[in-house]
């Protein structure tokens, strides 16, 4: 995928920035903090992942998921048709859209545009 800087730190595709990110795990009915997008990558209780050890993402009719490497068999699923809000890092307005896309998109494209940013170097 192509990404496009557009100035101010956005991009497009749109990609999630650092924050705090707010979703209701598949199997419960209650949206909670499910993990901080940081520079390195992923982090929040139970779970550290840098971006390179990231290993896919798919996002369906019904959930969408991260794959973590080192945590296989505990992938991060989380329920669509409930809202997934994210907290921006110094910004605390919350927001359940970037440019119009919805947060589990925006964050499977920051994944892919750190992914590449890592191969470059």
């Amino acid at each position: 995928m192509e990404f496009r800087h557009l100035g101010n730190g956005l991009y497009f595709p749109p990609i999630a920035p650092n924050g705090r990110v707010y979703a209701v795990p598949l199997g419960q009915e209650t949206q909670v903090e499910i993990f901080c997008l940081t520079p390195v990558g992923i982090m929040g209780a139970g779970i550290q992942s840098h971006w390179s050890e990231i290993v896919g993402f798919y996002y369906d009719d019904e959930s969408w998921e991260i794959i973590p490497r080192n945590y296989s068999g505990r992938g991060m699923r989380f329920r669509r048709g409930l809202s997934c809000i994210m907290v921006i890092a110094g910004n605390e307005a919350l927001t359940t859209h970037i440019q119009g896309y919805p947060i589990p998109i925006c964050i499977m494209n920051r994944i892919a545009l750190e992914q590449q940013r890592g191969s470059e170097g």
